[in-house]
């Protein structure tokens, strides 16, 4: 009976020393604030500070030949002029490695170890299509909207590993020996700021000026309901 009693007591005893115990442990510690909120949230958001008498516009020779680029109206052409006569020499000079002695192209095939490809340039006769015709030849004279297409890669792009180094004169003139090649104009014909924006491309509906022109098939002169556009 005594032991049985004094286990009581020595049960009750531990029960309410760790009762104390977790009690003191709570009063102790600090509870973690919580993060208070930001004054972004209640503050209105700060205006972006205005700058001025910083940097420049740049010039001709900042801009190389990026300053040539034009759209279909060719405001922007520069000046100077080439024929595709003038064109031919400089083409074999500085275009063919990659494009082919007659602007037939040059296809990198595997074992020849040479990593030279660049698409063909001449004896385009159609423009893209999705029913594509046998014997059907798109070059980027046929593929391209308006001639500047043609002078902004030319000054801008090549030659390759050398590009901008082009004079505006070389350029008209590998412009014009492409247009050329493509019976698009003729051999003597010069091509110039005046000259060129005129030239009628064979894709020249393919980005009508107007977005709803682009949008309606019949005003693109398209035939099937998929989208098969008539370039002329």
């Amino acid at each position: 009976m005594r032991y049985s009693q004094f286990n009581r007591i020595v049960a009750v005893t531990a029960v309410i020393t760790g009762v104390a115990c977790v009690t003191a442990l709570a009063q102790t510690q600090t509870p973690t604030p919580r993060p208070a909120r930001t004054q972004a949230r209640t503050q209105a958001q700060p205006t972006t500070p205005s700058y001025s008498g910083i940097g420049s516009a740049p010039t001709q020779e900042d801009l190389g030949a990026l300053a040539w680029t034009t759209g279909p109206s060719g405001r922007d052409l520069p000046p100077g002029s080439g024929t595709a006569t003038q064109g031919a020499r400089l083409y074999l000079a500085r275009c063919s490695m990659c494009h082919g002695p007659a602007g037939e192209g040059v296809r990198w095939q595997p074992g020849t170890f040479s990593a030279i490809h660049g698409p063909r340039l001449a004896g385009g006769n159609g423009v893209p299509t999705w029913d594509r015709q046998p014997g059907l030849v798109t070059t980027i004279a046929y593929t391209s909207p308006f001639p500047a297409v043609l002078f902004n890669t030319i000054a801008v792009e090549m030659p390759v590993f050398q590009a901008g180094t082009l004079t505006p004169d070389q350029t008209y003139a590998l412009t014009a020996w492409i247009l050329f090649k493509n019976g698009i104009i003729k051999e003597d014909e010069v091509m110039n700021s005046e000259t060129l924006p005129k030239v009628q491309m064979p894709n020249r509906k393919a980005f009508p000026a107007s977005d709803d022109a682009y949008l309606d098939m019949n005003k693109r002169g398209c035939y099937k309901t998929y989208g098969v556009c008539l370039g002329n």
